[in-house]
Order: structure tokens, then C-alpha cells, then sequence
């Protein structure tokens, strides 16, 4: 379970006529000034609509844990939550303050959640911030994790995923994936040992934003987002550069601090322009052992999960989900998963009937395939529709209750086989 700051409150009555701000002139309010208090936080703000004329607010603060989310309902009331395991402790001081200076500049009265609420599992600690309680209960949360990959270990279960994103699975050489990178049985032993050899898988441990604060936010893209590839869109630019942009605020804060200096020449060379320390990141970069293992997960291939399936597709790929579809790509070849439809009585469809209603339109010409309980059916073929001629496999896999479709799409003729390959590797996650 998950630790949360989680809070619900009620806009009260302003303006001349006071009265309680219609949603959307709330909204776009909190969205101003998150956007101009918490400008070198803010990674993202997306706008939603779970219900109609009901606003959401989707705040990316921090890259090693999920968005914050605020919601407002019927007659201004107000929910906040953000989950902070993932990030640490200090991460949840910072959500707390910020919701709480929030609260203070737009008159919105929040009412605490209790830990003890067997309906919640938010926590919410105000005024003080109650940093010690926070710090205890992260502490609880990692304790119980560390132990249960430990036990995981001992049955010869595949490596833990300890609060990285969902949705993808890394190839690991030890125990665990965590955001600041891969830990070995020898630092798990440690690790239950002494938490303060534990707390080091979290990206924000302390409240202070330091020179460490910087560095391990740089460390976390680098090791779960950054594609080690040219960028190949805007986004990937980006992205590049706010990992550039942490690293040079972090090494003037403590220039003592342990630096990617291979990693950060590489992304340096990915830049637009020069980097301005490049020649200390040269020379710094020439002294690290050249055996010694790149920051990186995506260097190796990854595994997507979406509903309920799973593929292994290159780290290099560039990757989004949208409308119920997953897509991956990268240099002339993409993927996309999207989900088939439910069986019409809600209950679990047999594979065989399954294929029968999403794969008729492949024609008496597919290609059938059968790996332990995964049955599939696929065509293989071109498309010129755009202008320029490129290859696909339009298929479907399915097991008894579970089915999904797949078409990879290649330019280079001689990547056929690649495709039918990726059609037959699907498999329940």
C-alpha cells in the first residue's frame, strides 16, 4: 500500500458579491499559480474532465512518482492527492506545503485525512508538516517492501520493481529496480539491516532542495526516461535538456557529490549547443574505469504491460498511451497494443472465440500461431496509403478470458521477420 497525502477541502465565498468561484475559473486559478510558485518543480500540468463540467488538474512534480492530482467537485469543493512512496519522504513535506500555501492564497479549507481512516490510506500532516511521523512512516513502507523482495529472492522470483513507473518492466543484474538505479543481494542484506543504507533508492529523502536534491533527479530520468539515442522529436529534446539543466544546478551546489561524467558527456554531445563545462566533462568522464556499468535501464530492451499483456520491445523506443492504445517506435519501425473487446455477457470468452470476433478480417490466408495457452492470427502486408511504401503485421493474440491486438509497422523490407516475431512474443503479463 502505497503511502499518499490525500485531502479534501471547500473554496469559500469571494469577490465583491462573494461567492464561491464557479470550477473552471478555480481551476485555472490553483493552474496559475502552481505554475508561477512552483515553475522549477513543475514538469507538466495536463487539464481532465472525469466528469462532466468537473475538473481535474494533472501536476508531474517529480519524476519518480505519479502526478498530482486536484480535482474539483460540485459547489467548489476541492481533492488533492499525490502518492509520494515512490519519491521519499521529502517529497511528501514538499506536496504537503505546497498544498497547504495553496489553501492559504486561494481560501480553500482543507480537511486532514487520519491515517487510522480504514476507508483512506492518505496521510496529511498540517501546519508542523510533521516530518518525523512522515519520515517514520515512509520508513515503514520501505521496510515491508525491502522484506518482501527479500523473500522474493529466496524463491527464485525475478527481480523487484520498487516504485518505478507501471506500465514497464527493466532488465536488472541484482535484487531490485528503483529509481536511482539496480540493487544487489549484498545492498538488500545491508539494507534491512540499516535504514540508512535503505534510504538511498529514494530520489528525495531530505526536505531540503540541494545539491543531492538536483543530482538524484537527473538520476532518475537517466535511468528510467532518457533512450541513450539522438532525440528525435521535441519531447525527447526536452527531455534532454531538463536533465542537463538539473546536473548543472546540482554540481555547483556540491561539486563533492558522485556525477554521471560519462552519461552527462554523452547527453552533452545529444545537445544543441556546446555545453559550457564540457571540457571538465571530458576530462572528468576519461578518468572513470571504462569497465564500469552505464547509467541506463533503457540501454538494454524493456517489457510493456498493457491490459494485462506484455512485450519486449527496444529501450530505444519512444513511447505513448492514449484512448485505450499503447505505441512504441523508433527509427523506422513502430508498435502498437491496443485492447479487443470483452466477451458481449461481461463473462470470460474462450481464446478460440475470442480470435474468431477481432480476427475475421484477416482473411483465410492468416497466419495462425500457438505458444503454451496464447493462440494468435496475423496477416502480413504493405501499405502505400501514405506516398511511401512500408511494410506491417496486423495481428491478435488471445488466451481463455484475455485477448489483444498488435500491428507493428517497418520501412526496411528486411524487417519482416523482426514484426512476425514481436506478433508471436505477446503474452499475459
Amino acid at each position: 500500500m502505497s503511502l499518499t497525502v490525500s485531502v479534501g477541502g471547500q473554496a469559500s465565498k469571494r469577490g465583491i458579491i462573494p461567492r464561491i468561484p464557479v470550477a473552471d475559473r478555480l481551476i485555472g486559478d490553483i493552474e496559475r499559480w502552481v505554475r508561477s510558485e512552483y515553475s522549477d518543480a513543475v514538469r507538466r500540468i495536463d487539464r481532465g474532465q472525469p466528469a462532466p463540467g468537473l475538473p481535474e488538474l494533472r501536476v508531474a512534480l517529480h519524476p519518480a512518482s505519479p502526478d498530482l492530482s486536484i480535482a474539483i467537485g460540485e459547489t467548489g469543493s476541492v481533492t488533492a492527492r499525490a502518492e509520494t512512496s515512490p519519491a521519499g519522504p521529502g517529497y511528501h513535506t514538499f506536496v504537503s506545503r505546497l498544498l497547504q500555501r495553496l489553501g492559504g492564497e486561494l481560501a480553500i479549507v482543507w480537511q486532514p485525512v487520519a491515517m487510522d481512516d480504514p476507508a483512506r490510506t492518505g496521510i496529511w500532516h498540517p501546519e508542523s508538516g510533521g516530518r518525523h511521523d512522515i519520515e517514520r512512516a515512509h520508513l515503514g513502507w520501505l521496510g515491508g517492501a525491502l522484506v518482501r523482495a527479500a523473500e522474493g529472492r529466496r524463491r527464485g522470483s525475478p527481480p523487484v520493481h520498487l516504485a518505478t513507473a507501471p506500465g514497464v518492466r527493466f532488465e536488472v543484474d541484482g535484487v531490485l529496480a528503483t529509481p536511482l538505479g539496480p540493487r544487489d543481494d549484498e545492498w538488500l542484506a545491508r539494507a534491512l539491516a540499516d535504514a540508512r543504507v535503505a534510504v538511498d533508492v529514494w530520489p528525495w529523502f531530505s526536505d531540503a532542495t540541494d545539491g543531492r536534491y538536483f543530482l538524484n533527479r537527473a538520476l532518475t530520468l537517466m535511468w528510467s526516461e532518457i533512450r541513450w539515442r539522438r532525440p528525435t522529436d521535441a519531447d525527447e529534446r526536452a527531455l534532454v535538456e531538463e536533465t542537463l539543466r538539473l546536473l548543472h544546478r546540482a554540481y555547483p551546489l556540491d561539486p563533492t557529490l558522485a556525477f554521471p561524467w560519462r552519461e552527462w558527456r554523452e547527453l552533452a554531445r545529444f545537445a544543441p549547443t556546446p555545453d559550457p563545462m564540457a571540457a571538465m566533462i571530458e576530462e572528468r568522464a576519461a578518468a572513470v574505469d571504462p569497465s564500469a556499468p552505464l547509467i541506463g535501464y533503457r540501454r538494454r530492451p524493456v517489457t510493456v504491460t498493457h491490459d494485462g499483456w506484455a512485450l519486449v520491445v527496444p529501450g530505444t523506443f519512444a513511447e505513448r498511451r492514449s484512448g485505450g492504445a499503447w505505441w512504441g517506435g523508433d527509427a523506422g519501425r513502430s508498435i502498437t497494443l491496443a485492447s479487443v473487446p470483452a466477451a458481449p455477457n461481461g463473462r470470460p470468452a474462450p481464446a478460440e472465440l475470442i480470435l474468431r470476433q477481432v480476427a475475421g478480417n484477416l482473411g483465410p490466408s492468416a497466419m495462425a500461431h500457438q505458444a503454451g495457452d496464447v493462440i494468435g492470427r496475423a496477416r502480413l502486408g504493405t501499405d502505400g496509403a501514405s506516398g511511401i511504401t512500408m511494410g506491417f503485421v496486423e495481428g491478435f493474440a488471445a488466451v481463455d478470458g484475455s485477448g489483444t491486438s498488435i500491428r507493428v509497422e517497418f520501412d526496411d523490407p528486411a524487417d519482416w521477420q523482426w514484426a512476425l516475431d514481436q506478433w508471436r512474443a505477446l503474452r499475459p503479463a
